[in-house]
Order: structure tokens, then sequence, then C-alpha cells
């Protein structure tokens, strides 16, 4: 039997034969699948395409080029194509969780969220400690409608993903939407313990934090948590418009005027409609000189 050693490269993969007997067919299929990957380190993902797929015609039953066919497709934004190519990967080698877990994330792209459900299911069946199967699998939750599967499914990612800041800020937030404050507090709090200080996932914990401790009428830990995610992210605009609304829900006009302008005055083309109204409402309200 040959023996393969395979070495990821980001999310591609180079294969290396180490010993034993390859047919000449499996060599050249993994010769010109490995230039491929080459090509696509170098983001030429059009030449990177063509070399993967002649990999594929070559050998079929090479699972790994598809797979790395599937990356670049997915790179280029093609997810029909890719979602084909995972689809052979799983045909040729049907145990592979990751083959699963991708396809899952391209079927989210097109909108497939059964599809993804039965795919994400799948990869956990095969390794439940894919974190961020979990992650999108809440996600896939959350889009039909089963909040109490996704929570269920952030819980994972947070036990499994111990540092993926991404499920405590889901989970947190899907606790606050279903008006668990007491359970977001604790979830985005858990998040700011493990979380790299400094960074700008801090600064949207805190953020979030604020919005939950706003919700309770908590106005000054609000105030403390909106000023910490600004400290850290000076540009994150949700954070100015929270600060500029809880200072006014404080009677705080001087500094909720100061705030809510500056968020009118950086908000930018891609700003909700509803919140520049809300802020300009608000100042009107509040007599801005």
């Amino acid at each position: 039997m040959h023996r393969l050693k395979a070495i990821s490269v980001g999310l591609f993969t180079f294969v290396f034969m180490i010993g034993g007997n390859c047919s000449r067919t499996r060599v050249e299929s993994l010769n010109r699948m490995n230039e491929g990957v080459v090509l696509a380190s170098q983001k030429q993902y059009v030449q990177a395409a063509e070399k993967l797929q002649s990999a594929t015609v070559i050998d079929p039953q090479n699972d790994q080029a598809f797979w790395n066919l599937a990356i670049v497709h997915m790179e280029m934004h093609k997810f029909e194509r890719a979602r084909d190519d995972l689809q052979r990967a799983i045909d040729v080698n049907p145990n592979v969780a990751g083959y699963h877990e991708k396809l899952g994330t391209v079927l989210m792209e097109l909108s497939d969220w059964d599809g993804a459900r039965q795919r994400f299911t799948r990869a956990l069946e095969l390794d439940d400690t894919l974190f961020k199967a979990h992650y999108k699998l809440g996600q896939v939750h959350e889009r039909m409608d089963n909040p109490q599967e996704a929570l269920r499914e952030y819980t994972r990612a947070v036990e499994t993903g111990p540092r993926f800041i991404e499920a405590y800020r889901a989970l947190g937030r899907l606790y606050a939407d279903l008006d668990y404050l007491a359970e977001a507090i604790q979830v985005l709090q858990s998040g700011l313990q493990v979380v790299i200080q400094g960074t700008e996932d801090e600064g949207h914990l805190h953020h979030l934090l604020g919005t939950v401790y706003q919700q309770q009428r908590n106005y000054d830990r609000a105030v403390e948590e909106f000023r910490a995610a600004l400290r850290l992210v000076p540009t994150l605009r949700e954070a100015l418009f929270a600060l500029g609304w809880t200072y006014s829900l404080q009677d705080n006009r001087e500094e909720a005027r100061r705030f809510l302008r500056q968020y009118v005055d950086n908000a930018g083309a891609e700003a909700p409609p509803h919140y520049l109204k809300a802020a300009r409402d608000r100042l009107n309200l509040l007599g801005e000189p």
C-alpha cells in the first residue's frame, strides 16, 4: 500500500509520497494537484483551477484534488462549482469531517439552510470537536427560527473552542435577544476573560455587553462598556450611537449630543437609515445648538 503525507498550507493541502508504491496515474494527479496548490497560494486562481481540474480528471479518486479545487472556487466566489467539487470529494471519501463542514459553509452561501444543517450535523457526527461547525450550525438554526437549537450549538462552540470569540458574541447576543439578560452577561464576561487584550474582538465584546446592560436599564454600567469599546475601536459607529443614546436616557444632554453628533458625522453611506434618523430625531429633541 502506498503511503502519502499531507501538509496543509492555509486551507489548501499538499500531498507528498513518502514510500511504497503509487500508480503512475495517482503520481501524475498528485503532482498536478500540488502545482495547483502553489498557484492558489500565489492567488493565481484561474491557473490553479485549471491544474486542479486536470488532477481530478487524471485520477477521479483523488478526493484531495476535489477539496483543493473547491477552496479555489470558493475564493473565486463560484459557490455552485465549489458545492459540486465537495460533493465529489465526499463521494470518494465520505468519512472526512472537514469535507462535510466545508460543504455546509458553501450551502450557507447558497442559502440552502436545510442542506447546510445536514452537512454540519454529519461533520459533527464524525468529529464533535469542530467548534466552527457547531458555530455555523447555530447560525443555520437561527436562520431556520430554531433559537433553542442555536443556543445549544453556540454553547458547544464555546465549550469546544474556548478562545473562539465569535461564539461568545453569538451566544451572548442570542441570549439577549431572547431576554435572558443574566445569561447574556455571564457569557460575554466569560469571553472578556479569554479574549486577547487590546484587540477589536475585545472592543466588540464590550459593546455587546453594554447593549445588555442598557436593556437592563443599568445605564451606568452600559456607559462604562460603550466607552471601553470606543477606547479599543474608536471607529465602532454602533458604540458611538449606543453611548449617545444611553446618555440621553440618563438625561446627560451634553454628552448625548456630543456622541450622537459624532455618530451622524461618521456614519457613512453604509449606516442603517433608521439609526441615522433616530440619532437626528434625538438630537432635535435634545435641542442641539
